[in-house]
C-alpha cells in the first residue's frame, strides 16, 4: 500500500505554524525541511544539536519540535525532558525519530510526553501525515507574548537594516 499526501491536504492555518527539525545529520535536515518547505509550511526552522534547539526555542516561537533520539551534546530525549521542564515549553508538541533499536526508548518518550514519534528509514508522506496530526490536534500556540517581542524587535531592527542597506554599494 503506497501512502500520499499532497499540501492540498494540509489546512491553511496548519501551514502558518512554526516547525523546528532537529537532526545532526545535515543533509536529513535539508531533505525534510525542504519536504515541509513544498508542503506549504512558511515557517521550518532547523537545528543541528540539542543545544542548538534550546537557543533557537529561547528566541523563536515554535509550534512543533521533532528531533531525532541521536543529537549530539544533547540527546532528543534530553531535549524532551528540557521542554517539558520548562513553563514556556511544557505544551509545545514534540515527535521524536528513532530507529527500530531504539524502539524500547519511545515508550519512556511517551511517559516524558512524547506527541508522536516516527521510526527511520520512514517515506516524507508519513512525516508529513504525523506533522499534520500533531499540529491539528494540539491546543498548543506559541505563546504571545514571545510573538509580540519578536515583532516589535523585527520593527525596530527593519530601520537600521535599511539604513545599512542604502549603504551598500556594488562595486
Amino acid at each position: 500500500m503506497s501512502v500520499s499526501f499532497a499540501a492540498e491536504d494540509i489546512p491553511i492555518g496548519l501551514k502558518r505554524k512554526r516547525i523546528l527539525m532537529v537532526t545532526n545529520t545535515p543533509s536529513l535536515r535539508a531533505l525534510h525541511s525542504s519536504f515541509l518547505r513544498s508542503m506549504g509550511f512558511d515557517y521550518v526552522f532547523e537545528a543541528g544539536d540539542g543545544l542548538q534547539a534550546i537557543d533557537m526555542l529561547r528566541i523563536q516561537p515554535i509550534d512543533l519540535i521533532i528531533a531525532d533520539w541521536q543529537l549530539d551534546e544533547l540527546s532528543g530525549f534530553d531535549l524532551l525532558h528540557t521542554a517539558r521542564g520548562s513553563v514556556a515549553m511544557a505544551d509545545i508538541p514534540f515527535m521524536m525519530l528513532t530507529t527500530k533499536k531504539d524502539l524500547p526508548r519511545v515508550e519512556a518518550c511517551i511517559d516524558l510526553g512524547a506527541t508522536d514519534y516516527l521510526i527511520k528509514p520512514f517515506k516524507t508522506a508519513q512525516l508529513g501525515m504525523k506533522i499534520v496530526m500533531a499540529l491539528a490536534t494540539s491546543d498548543y500556540s506559541a505563546p504571545a507574548i514571545i510573538r509580540e517581542e519578536l515583532r516589535i524587535r523585527s520593527m525596530l531592527e527593519m530601520p537600521l537594516l535599511t539604513a545599512r542597506m542604502s549603504n551598500f554599494r556594488i562595486a
